[in-house]
């Protein structure tokens, strides 16, 4: 065989080659949104695929998808029947017309993805490139230009690796509206990277959002916040509601302003040229955002902490931390129970709330899941507020608090709800204040008469400790309540027994 038909033969196998090649890229692309839109209504009742459209050709395809979010129109029917006709002389009883009430119309989004099949997709070398936009009609997009500018609003670029994984770049482009008289709002945008496995049980997300100010002139209002970044590696293989792994944050500033002025917020007249007047300054600095979560031997843990730095007014707070956690949760048994929720049209607010055929579903629900909830208590669940620290001018104050259940046997499970909690019920909270900041609470409020005055914070707290309700040790004031084996304990007296005497 010559050269030249060689390289002809050679040429004419790769071009099969890459053709077969695209043409199962476009297959295995097809199936996954396939997968993924089959399985979304089913994680919620608030969510329905209402249009799906897939156009395939052989080097791409465009898919079309129109998600309707909120109560579905068969479901709030269902939970707002008609009201019957009251009988001739009689009047229309008030729940009937609540329940008569027109539902709130559920919200449409269409997606339009333009998806280039690999081998070499978009230029890169990937199963797919997948570009993302919203399709809008005549008039949201007068609306969102408003807002937007000639920009897109929401756009992502997604390149599918060949086994299925895939990287997706979101970006919410900036947004700024201001009007005359009544304020401005400016959001300087978001950007977000996900890195999501094939089987979409484990994913990295990286997140940027440069700031925001929001001011209203009519109340006096103004809102700033800074530079934020998170980034978190999440396993969801037990579900999104037990989703494990580590999350962490920076916000470098959040600050809060009431400006008083002749408005609402001061009604008192003024010139017109003077200057508002400053009444309450709230600013957070240097705030890092920590989470975690973890599942062990089939019980489910998380915890968040927020820290950092600020002021209130001309008070400085060297440091505030906050820490709240949760654990001792039977995973399979809380998802059970969420799941349940998510799927439940009453649960999510469809029909009225107050209507009888919505209580009646609530009721029935509740009444389903109650042996579930109840079964979790042998697993001695647990949450609250590990510690709640501030520091001030040197000066530490702490408050902390747990509820929860303990000693849970299968016999105490046949005990109603109400008596399971008396007999197993455990609540605990600790507080920790220097005496200085209850002086300086009752010197701000004692000129509008809502406190005593600072005089008598000192002859009040001594009442306090010989009633056996709180402690002073050294400079600080200290009270601890406990609840458990159906006794209440307050600094570690049961409640009676001479107490408040």
């Amino acid at each position: 065989m010559s050269k030249k038909a060689v390289l002809g033969v050679l040429a004419a196998a790769i071009a099969v080659a890459y053709g077969g090649s695209t043409w199962w890229a476009g297959t295995q692309i097809k199936s996954r949104y396939d997968a993924a839109l089959d399985e979304l209504p089913k994680q919620t009742a608030m969510v329905r695929v209402t249009d799906r459209q897939y156009e395939r050709g052989f080097f791409g395809a465009v898919s079309t998808v129109t998600l309707e979010i909120g109560c579905a129109p068969d479901a709030t029917a269902a939970a707002t029947p008609a009201p019957a006709k009251p009988a001739e002389g009689e009047e229309a009883d008030a729940d009937d017309e609540e329940e008569a009430a027109a539902p709130a119309k559920p919200l449409r989004i269409t997606i339009r993805d333009t998806i280039h099949h690999g081998p070499i997709a978009g230029g890169t070398l990937a199963g797919a490139t997948i570009d993302s936009e919203l399709v809008l009609d005549e008039k949201t997009q007068a609306n969102v230009k408003k807002l937007f500018g000639e920009a897109k609003p929401v756009s992502a670029h997604t390149k599918v690796g060949f086994g299925g994984a895939f990287t997706t770049d979101l970006t919410v482009a900036p947004a700024k509206l201001a009007e005359a008289g009544k304020g401005q709002f400016a959001w300087q945008g978001a950007q977000v990277r996900m890195d999501v496995n094939a089987a979409r049980t484990q994913a990295r997300y990286e997140l940027t959002m440069p700031g925001m100010d929001f001011d209203d002139a009519r109340t006096g209002v103004n809102m700033k916040m800074g530079k934020l970044t998170a980034k978190a590696d999440m396993d969801s293989s037990a579900g999104w509601f037990l989703a494990t792994g580590k999350t962490e944050g920076k916000l470098d500033a959040l600050s809060f302003t009431v400006k008083k002025t002749g408005g609402p917020l001061g009604a008192e007249a003024v010139p017109a040229d003077t200057p508002p007047k400053i009444v309450t300054t709230v600013v957070l600095e240097n705030i890092d955002l920590l989470g975690d979560a973890s599942i062990k031997d089939g019980l489910y843990a998380s915890s968040g902490t927020v820290k950092g730095a600020g002021k209130i007014g001309a008070t400085k707070i060297d440091k505030f931390e906050l820490t709240s956690s949760a654990r001792h949760i039977h995973a399979v048994t809380y998802k059970k129970l969420a799941d349940a929720w998510m799927q439940s049209s009453a649960a999510n607010g469809c029909g009225k709330g107050g209507s009888k055929a919505a209580r009646a579903a609530m009721q029935a629900m509740a009444d389903q899941l109650a042996p579930d909830l109840k079964a979790m208590a042998k697993y001695s669940p647990e949450a609250g507020i590990d510690k709640m620290v501030v520091e001030i001018d040197g000066k530490r104050g702490e408050i902390s608090y747990m509820a929860g259940m303990a000693g849970v046997t299968d016999e105490d499970l046949q005990l109603p709800g109400t008596a399971l909690l008396m007999k197993r019920g455990v609540l605990k909270a600790n507080a920790r204040l220097p005496m200085k900041w209850l002086e300086k609470v009752a010197e701000t409020g004692a000129a509008s008469g809502q406190t005593p005055p600072p005089e008598m914070v000192a002859g009040l707290v001594e009442q306090g400790e010989q009633q056996g309700f709180v402690k002073r040790e050294g400079d600080d004031v200290t009270g601890q309540i406990e609840f458990s084996e159906g006794t209440l304990k307050i600094n570690g007296k049961p409640m009676g027994g001479g107490m408040g005497k």
